[in-house]
């Protein structure tokens, strides 16, 4: 994975220049927030994904613009993302983002939630400029899903999926459609067939669904490791593999007692509704935590995240070259995250 980690490190300065001009066009009210919350680390893997496949297939006919460049274009749906977190760590409460104080805590609920809604705009803004209706389509679905997944994650909250599909529906659009976004978007910019454009879109998205799984594994990790303290989805009542692999390991009166705990939600965003229930305890939380570690049902959960990252790699049997080397080290770069 050095070549890609390598192809990451280079694409920083440009992608991180580019974050850093748009932050400049926006209100003053909300630059400081912004700047906060994109500048604040991550891989930037969404605009790297863009770039690559862009330089994979550009062709004669790439879409130029006067002043912007294919970095502005590879920056939107990383906007996308962030604001997307702004609003995700109001709603869970979360104290931490990235090892750093979430900015909610930071500046404060409302100004946090505007700012992400100001991301939004920019974002679409800056992709309209290229005027070009597939990539503002693309924009377009990309945000569509992304609020549909975010809604079937509040109504899944403290309850157990009667089927895989339901949480896989989930994942989709909270995080692998922007990720597909990202990739067609590079696709697009290059002038590339609708056939390479679909495989483009296929990569993305199974990239994405297995990023997701394996990030459900991850959340059992330790706080020094991921940034936050371990077995954030038990406690947000989020039913991810981990969770419902250690439900399957229950006797049916153990599983309908974890069940009647799970369902009592405790995030601010659900206190309009009454808990007659009583919930799990702190130290409930903590053991069946070390419970899910122990059994390995972290690693367990990996495997499903494996057969995502087959179909992606499928998508890239017809290409050939370096970039194609980059994208199937990005397959083994999630395939082994660790963080």
């Amino acid at each position: 994975m050095k070549e890609f980690a390598k192809a990451v490190l280079g694409f920083q300065e440009p992608v991180t220049k580019a974050l850093q001009n748009t932050i400049l066009t926006m209100p003053q009210s909300v630059q400081k927030i912004a700047e906060y919350a994109l500048l604040s680390g991550g891989k930037r893997l969404r605009p790297c994904l863009t770039l690559i496949w862009y330089n994979m297939l550009k062709g004669a006919n790439p879409i130029q613009h006067s002043t912007l460049s294919i970095y502005d274009s590879a920056i939107v749906l990383e906007m996308f993302h962030v604001a997307s977190l702004l609003h995700d760590d109001v709603l869970d409460d979360a104290d931490l983002r990235r090892g750093k104080e979430s900015a909610h805590i930071k500046f404060g609920i409302r100004p946090c939630l505007l700012a992400g809604d100001a991301l939004l705009a920019t974002g679409n803004k800056l992709m309209a400029e290229f005027q070009n209706v597939a990539l503002m389509s693309v924009i377009s679905d990309a945000l569509l899903k992304t609020a549909n997944g975010e809604i079937e994650e509040i109504e899944l909250a403290g309850k157990v999926p009667s089927h895989e599909q339901e949480y896989l529906s989930v994942i989709e659009g909270k995080t692998a459609w922007i990720i597909r976004s990202a990739c067609l978007v590079g696709a697009i910019m290059a002038g590339a067939s609708k056939e390479d454009q679909e495989k483009a879109a296929n990569y993305g998205l199974n990239l994405g669904m297995a990023f997701q799984i394996v990030d459900d594994a991850l959340d059992f990790s330790d706080e020094s490791i991921i940034g936050k303290p371990a077995g954030g989805d038990l406690r947000e009542r989020k039913c991810t593999p981990p969770i419902f692999m250690y439900l399957q390991s229950l006797t049916k009166e153990e599983q309908q007692e974890f069940i009647e705990k799970f369902s009592v939600l405790p995030s601010p965003i659900f206190e309009h509704q009454k808990q007659e229930k009583i919930g799990f305890t702190e130290q409930e939380l903590a053991e069946i935590t070390q419970k899910i570690i122990q059994a390995k049902y972290p690693e367990k959960t990996r495997e499903l995240a494996s057969k995502y990252l087959q179909k992606a790699e499928e998508s890239l049997h017809d290409f050939t070259g370096q970039n194609k080397e980059l994208l199937l080290e990005a397959l083994e770069y999630v395939r082994s995250r660790n963080k």
